[in-house]
């Protein structure tokens, strides 16, 4: 199996997150980790799509957001070091570039503060609406990871990411096997999970 797990990161929560949901797929599986930036959306040789994203001012980053998340980098409380990714282009923009059909099982993240979603918003949910409109299979409801007010990963929020990652090689090769058994007409083909927008969220500027 294929996986791709693309990310955006300022401060390199999410990029690290990356590294341990692809940790959790396993070494038996071809998996790339691959910061948005420098991933061509026109050339996708994958099975499973994985996306990252931080959460800034409610939503996905934008050029404005970025700028300000790098410029509030170094102060007399926190001094972040800037992921190589953190100039963009960014998840926003990337999905924008995707083609207009993906036959694909996708899942998305996002990194935020702990308040509810609804409270300061959820970005990998408008990942995985934008995704949906492009027919793909979505592995599970977006998840979150949690950072404290100095924007560093809670502990145990890598393990968790690991375990995450677990589960969508779980779902990824339950959904294959299946699929292979609707084509040799031993059962019925089937996407994944199917589970759309899940609950979790994210804050103003998480990285």
């Amino acid at each position: 199996m294929r996986v791709v797990i693309a990310y955006e990161s300022m401060y390199g929560n999410t990029h690290r997150l990356a590294e341990a949901i692809a940790s959790g797929f396993g070494s038996d599986h071809a998996v790339t980790v691959v910061a948005v930036a420098e991933a061509d959306p026109n050339q996708f040789d994958t099975d499973v799509l994985v996306i990252g994203a931080p959460t800034h001012a409610h939503g996905l980053p934008r050029p404005s957001t970025r700028r300000a998340a790098a410029d509030g980098a170094h102060t007399k409380l926190d001094d972040h070091d800037l992921d190589p990714s953190a100039a963009g282009p960014g998840v926003r923009e990337w999905l924008q570039r995707l083609p207009r059909h993906l036959s694909l099982q996708v899942a998305a993240f996002d990194t935020r503060f702990r308040p509810p979603a609804w409270l300061v918003g959820h970005p990998a949910r408008q990942v995985v609406r934008k995704l949906r409109h492009l027919g793909v299979s979505v592995l599970t409801p977006p998840e979150s990871f949690f950072v404290d007010k100095h924007e560093q990963l809670v502990a145990g929020e890598l393990d968790r990411a690991r375990c995450w990652g677990a589960e969508l090689r779980r779902r990824a090769e339950r959904s294959s096997d299946v699929r292979r058994r609707g084509r040799n007409g031993t059962g019925s083909a089937g996407s994944a999970s199917g589970i759309a927008d899940g609950s979790a969220g994210t804050s103003a500027t998480v990285t």
